[in-house]
């Protein structure tokens, strides 16, 4: 079968993809672009809303740059973001993050604008979509994953695939098919909800730390800015909508540097809600392999989940092309993605289990940011950390893995 032609019961796909975001879309991309026939599905439309954080960090932006996707964000009217300004406790470090000597613009789009363009983007490569369909089952042979059933508007149907990727998000319905053992869990550590406001000025990143909870503000697409706020899970407000708003703009509210960037603008959105839990699954199985939060999740509060997804999305496209085109058997191509994957990925999970904990910051590190607050060098460096200008290319994983 050629990518791109429509596909029946009776068909071998390449990789048949279940879950077409960040990490599946662009995968189905990938693949596509490499002549791999990719039957990508997804329980929702193209393009539908789902809870994010919305921010792509600079690995992620230099990412979309190498697939040259960046100009059609930028069209998508999702405004960069060239400046951050980081306040813990009062202790305000703030600038321009900087890469390779030029300005380095980071993006926190609309998950409709960004699932949508990398879906157009796979659909274009000759990768296919059925949307609204349900994975209900795996078709398995002497062991060995071979495809999927499920149900979409057409009716039932029967995928069959040489390989399996779950990209079905941290509810992932692929690894509970395949029982994926969960190898790490600390459970949930913080709770979020954010909102979309209109009439806010600034422009930049604000992130906002005071006692155990932390606000950040990102200005995202038709000139509205998200606004999160993260919590610990003991301050849950109570049941209902209007209990959950009032919880929100309340806390909010208490910081007086947060009211004076909201003055003025106004909540357009019901708060959106997330209690992620931390875990990490084995990531590949016989004829299948995880990708994105379907095999790794972690708080929203690092930030690093969409940036994650691109370098899941790149690195397992190396290991199937491999595979595919016989270099390498599938088995040690799937165990070199994993090893590549849990290796980059173990330092950012104890870091985000560590921010998630909300614990409050000690004199010491205040007196350190003090410290850091004086030196104009320091500062650009911390900034430059916060939005990854300094994180390792993730694109050479799998090499490094063999």
């Amino acid at each position: 079968m050629n990518p791109g032609e429509m596909g029946t019961g009776n068909d071998l796909y390449d990789v048949v993809i279940v879950g077409a975001r960040c990490a599946g879309a662009s995968l189905g991309m990938l693949l596509a672009q490499r002549g791999y026939a990719v039957e990508m599905v997804d329980r929702n439309a193209a393009g539908s809303d789902t809870v994010s954080t919305h921010w792509i960090r600079w690995p992620g932006v230099q990412q979309l740059r190498a697939w040259g996707l960046l100009p059609a964000l930028e069209k998508t009217g999702c405004p960069p973001i060239v400046s951050a300004s980081l306040d813990f406790e009062g202790h305000v470090l703030a600038g321009g993050p900087m890469a390779a000597g030029t300005q380095a613009a980071t993006y926190a789009p609309r998950r409709t604008a960004l699932d949508a363009l990398l879906v157009a983007e796979a659909r274009a490569q000759g990768a296919r979509l059925r949307e609204r369909f349900a994975v209900t089952g795996l078709l398995v042979a002497d062991g060995q994953v071979t495809g999927v059933r499920g149900t979409g508007p057409d009716g039932p149907a029967a995928l069959r695939a040489r390989v399996v990727v779950g990209a079905d998000g941290r509810n992932s319905t692929v690894a509970r098919l395949v029982k994926s053992p969960v190898v790490e869990d600390r459970g949930v550590l913080a709770r979020s909800l954010y909102g979309y406001w209109s009439g806010v000025a600034e422009r930049g990143v604000r992130v906002v730390f005071r006692g155990r909870r932390g606000i950040s503000l990102w200005p995202t697409n038709d000139g509205l800015t998200v606004v999160s706020l993260v919590f610990p899970p003991e301050e849950a407000p109570g049941p209902g909508r209007s209990a959950l708003a009032e919880f929100y703009v309340s806390a909010l509210r208490e910081v007086p540097e947060v009211e004076r960037a909201l003055a003025g603008a106004d909540l357009v959105s019901q708060p959106q809600a997330a209690a992620v839990r931390n875990a990490r699954r084995q990531a590949y199985g016989p004829g299948w392999v995880l990708a994105g939060d379907a095999g790794h999740h972690k708080d929203p509060v690092s930030a690093q989940g969409i940036s994650d997804a691109f370098a899941d999305a790149e690195v397992l496209a190396d290991a199937l092309d491999a595979a595919l085109s016989g270099s390498v058997g599938l088995d040690e191509a799937l165990a070199g993605y994993a090893a590549a994957r849990d290796a980059q990925r173990l330092d950012t999970f104890n870091y985000t289990c560590e921010q998630a904990e909300l614990r409050p910051f000690g004199a010491e590190f205040l007196d350190d940011l003090a410290q850091t607050a004086a030196d104009e060098q320091a500062v650009a460096a911390f900034v430059n950390t916060f939005v990854g200008c300094d994180a390792p290319s993730d694109a050479s994983w799998l090499g490094e893995s063999h």
